[in-house]
């Protein structure tokens, strides 16, 4: 099973960022990406943006990279200014991470049988990209420790013995981020959650169809998997058929210091007949090695992930050499 319970930042991803993609080289790293989500507004803009996943087993990982409000003061001058709230599956809010007036700064909130908030070392630089990762536990105790470019800088803990849930959703409350009256403008971009694996460090390279490779089995053009829109899609009315693609795209860092694993990403949907399944794929030396099949619904698309954690022609860690360069789609 893949420890991904989301990647990306396309529209196709989460909801609330349609329009708002760019390609302003500043937003994202170009060797992961090519593109990355902007705002623009005064200090007054209230912009949220939500991403939901399946509750994790254990951590919540989240990360992302963020470019904050490139203003010429630091202060936080709205009362309800707000940067990412945590809710479990019954829409509780249980932690939040909240710049705060009085401080100007970016503090942690745990939000347990009691409201606890921690201290905080973080102002939001000038227009100056970090990366930003998040640990939420929820248990006996929810703990929520907030770190930028690795390092800690807020963390709450408070006791659950009400038995708040596991998060199901992040929201990106996206208000009051700078003080200044004048329109600003900052960035989001790679999203990733993870389950029990930390984010800290790590980097997810987003590649996208190319053309049709060794299987075109399915209905539908190879072009309605790359365009971005959700309304296009290949179709399946049979167990077992394939198609497969090259990959374009970004590459990746020029120097890493190893590769996790390899992710394959659908978003599919069951029809009213036919197969209700999907696999993914890689195709290595003329060999196809499936993922685990995965039950999807047949009310409303859902991502589904395969994850290789090494290669599986011979079981050893992956590099750049050996990455694949066909992957591919199968029903189930």
């Amino acid at each position: 099973m893949s420890y991904i319970l989301h990647l990306g930042h396309q529209p196709t991803d989460i909801s609330g960022v349609a329009g708002l993609l760019s390609t302003d080289a500043a937003g994202f790293d170009g060797t992961l990406d090519v593109n990355g989500i902007r705002f623009n507004g005064s200090r007054t803009l209230a912009a949220p943006f939500a991403v939901g996943f399946p509750a994790p087993v254990g951590d919540m990982w989240l990360g992302f990279r963020y470019v904050p409000p490139n203003s010429d003061s630091e202060s936080i001058t709205q009362s309800n200014a707000g940067f990412l709230e945590f809710f479990d599956a019954e829409n509780v809010r249980i932690a939040q991470i909240r710049p705060l007036t009085t401080t100007n700064r970016y503090h942690t909130e745990a939000h347990g049988d009691t409201l606890i908030q921690g201290s905080s070392s973080y102002f939001a630089p000038n227009g100056q990209a970090q990366w930003v990762d998040v640990r939420l536990s929820v248990a006996a105790e929810i703990t929520i420790e907030f770190y930028v470019d690795g390092v800690l800088q807020s963390s709450a803990t408070a006791a659950n013995i009400s038995g708040k849930g596991k998060p199901v959703q992040v929201v990106f409350t996206n208000s009051g981020l700078h003080g200044n009256n004048s329109s600003r403008t900052w960035y989001y971009a790679h999203i990733a959650v993870l389950d029990g694996v930390s984010t800290i460090g790590r980097r997810f390279v987003r590649r996208i169809p190319n053309a049709i490779a060794s299987f075109n089995e399915m209905t539908g053009s190879i072009d309605a998997l790359s365009d971005g829109d959700i309304a296009t899609r290949v179709a399946s009315n049979t167990a077992g058929q394939r198609m497969s693609f090259s990959l374009t795209g970004p590459t990746g860092p020029a120097t890493v210091s190893a590769i996790a694993g390899v992710h394959l990403k659908q978003i599919a949907q069951a029809g009213t007949d036919g197969p209700d399944a999907t696999v993914g794929f890689l195709r290595m030396g003329g060999v196809n090695h499936d993922a685990s099949p995965v039950t999807v619904p047949d009310l409303a698309p859902v991502p589904v992930y395969s994850s290789w954690a090494v290669n599986p022609v011979d079981a050893s860690p992956w590099s750049d050499l050996s990455l694949p360069n066909e992957v591919g789609i199968l029903s189930a």
